[in-house]
């Protein structure tokens, strides 16, 4: 058994971080993304290797959890330890500590597959990749709690809301990585960009946030990647609300490949409201909770439903 290896050493720069005043989600996923080029690279995947081969590893999952805010200027790590592979996946956990602390900040649950180039499709590892990853197995060293991302939902109640589309846009070439599709932080830029209008419909405007400095931080991301996007492509995100309670959301979003009709991700997210003064946790507000309620979505999606039977 191998320890967990060190992939990425970095900081915190301003222009990363968001209104609430701290590190925003998909800056911790890029973070996370520089360093899977160190990892690759551990396991064989050089940029030679993918050019030679046609050959990667992307990701298919990642549930995160967000423990600590970090901070413009705050230096970071992250660690890596592979924990299981089968003939075409492999499954990690990364952890984003604080470097002065050493507390971690926010940990990954990552599932990747080997991936030929050519194709777009998942295929057995070369034995030279197998190798050094079972050469890289070691245990899990923490111990979280169940998710609440990524599990059942409670029924909605009465007749549930439509999904409503709080992002549209394209993908630029720039947000496009070596593999030729859309960087996995960018998924989360787009959720991200999204929770604007779901803050807006619970009345979380821009004057109420500043009058009665209410925020929100995340706490849980489970996205599941289920189709590329590249260059050029047109997309949709469509969300709601699928449970409250006394301090926390959970919402779901949908991104669609408007493009080409298919589910691109979706994410099923926890996030509590945030005291920005206090920085932490308060309850949901009742005027908050009364429009919230309205804003109740079936979850999972029907279509990805049928897709992944379909499977």
């Amino acid at each position: 058994m191998s320890d967990y290896r060190h992939i990425y050493r970095g900081n915190v720069d301003s222009w990363e971080c968001d209104t609430m005043g701290h590190l925003n989600i998909q800056f911790y996923t890029a973070k996370l993304t520089s360093g899977m080029a160190q990892l690759r690279a551990m396991l064989g995947m050089t940029p030679d290797h993918m050019r030679r081969n046609g050959h990667a590893m992307v990701a298919t999952r990642c549930f995160s959890r967000y423990l600590r805010e970090l901070h413009a200027g705050d230096i970071v790590n992250i660690d890596v330890g592979l924990l299981r592979v089968d003939d075409r996946r492999v499954d990690f956990v990364a952890e984003l500590c604080d470097a002065h602390s050493g507390g971690v900040s926010a940990s990954f649950e990552i599932t990747c597959v080997s991936f030929d180039l050519e194709a777009r499709r998942a295929v057995p590892w070369p034995d030279q990749v197998r190798g050094r990853i079972e050469g890289l197995l070691t245990e899990r060293r923490d111990r979280p709690r169940p998710p609440t991302a990524g599990g059942p939902v409670p029924a909605v109640k009465g007749d549930p809301a439509t999904p409503f589309i709080t992002a549209r846009g394209a993908v630029a070439a720039w947000e496009c990585d070596q593999l030729g599709h859309m960087s996995a932080h960018l998924y989360y830029s787009r959720a991200s960009d999204g929770i604007g209008h779901i803050r807006h419909r619970m009345g979380i405007t821009q004057e109420i946030t500043r009058r009665h400095h209410w925020g929100g931080a995340a706490l849980e991301y489970d996205v599941r990647f289920l189709a590329e996007m590249a260059a050029g492509d047109i997309y949709s995100l469509r969300s709601g609300l699928l449970d409250l309670a006394d301090k926390t959301f959970r919402f779901g979003h949908c991104l669609h490949n408007d493009s080409t009709g298919e589910i691109s991700a979706t994410f099923d997210v926890v996030a509590c409201m945030f005291d920005l003064q206090a920085r932490r946790a308060m309850p949901i507000p009742d005027e908050v909770r009364a429009r919230a309620e309205g804003l109740m979505i079936p979850w999972p999606p029907s279509e990805w439903t049928e897709a992944r039977a379909a499977e």
